[in-house]
């Protein structure tokens, strides 16, 4: 029952990946080798596109009512547009901004989501959010959207962190919801495979390279931010609400780390700059390919906390202290590892 999903969502992107590659060049929809993106020439910028054809496809082709996904549908179309729209005209930050707070206004409106709770992180029982659940959830999805976003920096990190948190989420909900809602995460892990053979070159050749630009990377956030509130919130959970930190773990961990650097620093948490994870591993001295096994396996380990927790019902206040200890830790790291690298700059120089 599950191939026939499997097998038309990984053809229907491939044959765009293929379609695509020449119009994207053709019309300069590509990314180029900057002091932030390690890579050699012009690479198509068309793996967003792709990807969103081979769910839209595979969703079309199954006996579903499509009337479920209309408001998935419009979101997905609204960001990939205006992703592709800033992989080829480079748009200002407020802009995408205004852009994704409409779409987080459909996914709550429309779709329905929100976060009514938080668990009970404390211990001291659970905190309900009332009248703050729609503005929390607000920024939760403007915060995914951007934590994806921010994490595409080298060659398989992103693609590779979304596949560890879809594949975590439909194990997780596979023996507690219907087939229908099963949908949703097990395209995005036949998808997402074929996105990260040509991103990563495995069995093509280099100079068929493709990235998923700022469309691939908020399309997947925001699908994600999807699935999490879907499956827990409300009467019908499929795991808690903190288990979902665990399984989007390292993404909001960077992304948060950053932003408080650079609020702290006085400057704009939009600003970009070279000390995000990927960046500090390979400034380290390790070499590209094993920052991305190194960070992966670290998504890998806490993904796996996180449907333990579950599997075994760990104390939810257990789990919020244990993923609040590994965040801390990896803040002084990150701290620390930048002191280092710069000092070690200044003595170059």
């Amino acid at each position: 029952m599950f191939s026939f999903p499997i097998i038309i969502a990984s053809l229907s992107t491939f044959i765009a990946i293929v379609l695509l590659r020449p119009f994207a060049l053709s019309i300069n929809l590509t990314d180029k080798p900057s002091n932030r993106k390690f890579h050699t020439g012009s690479v198509p910028l068309i793996g967003g596109i792709a990807m969103f054809f081979g769910m839209a496809i595979s969703i079309l082709m199954l006996p579903l009512d499509l009337n479920d996904y209309n408001f998935f549908f419009l979101s997905s179309i609204i960001i990939v547009s205006i992703g592709v729209l800033d992989d080829h005209r480079d748009i200002s930050v407020e802009l995408r901004l205004l852009f994704q707070a409409l779409v987080a206004i459909i996914i709550i409106s429309g779709g329905n989501l929100s976060i009514l709770s938080f668990g009970n992180l404390f211990g001291a029982g659970e905190i309900l959010l009332n009248g703050w659940a729609y503005f929390v959830t607000f920024l939760a999805i403007i915060a995914a959207i951007n934590a994806l976003n921010m994490a595409d920096g080298i060659h398989g990190l992103a693609g590779g962190n979304s596949l560890v948190t879809f594949a975590s989420i439909l194990f997780l909900s596979i023996s507690k919801v219907s087939y229908q809602d099963l949908w949703i995460p097990l395209i995005f892990c036949s998808i997402l495979p074929v996105f990260l053979i040509y991103n990563l070159c495995l069995g093509v050749s280099k100079n068929k390279r493709i990235f998923m630009g700022d469309a691939g990377s908020m399309f997947l956030g925001m699908s994600i931010i999807w699935l999490l509130l879907d499956f827990s919130q409300g009467n019908f959970l499929v795991f808690q609400p903190v288990t979902a930190l665990w399984l989007f773990a390292i993404p909001l961990i960077d992304m948060f780390t950053v932003f408080i650097r650079r609020i702290l620093s006085g400057k704009s948490p939009f600003n970009a700059d070279v000390f995000h994870m990927h960046h500090l591993l390979l400034h380290l001295g390790i070499k590209q390919i094993n920052v991305l096994l190194i960070i992966l396996l670290f998504s890998i380990f806490m993904a796996l906390i996180g449907i333990l927790g579950e599997l075994y019902e760990v104390t939810t206040w257990v789990m919020f202290y244990g993923f609040l200890s590994i965040f801390v830790v990896y803040l002084f790291w990150n701290r620390r590892t930048i002191k280092k690298i710069k000092n070690n700059t200044e003595l170059s120089v």
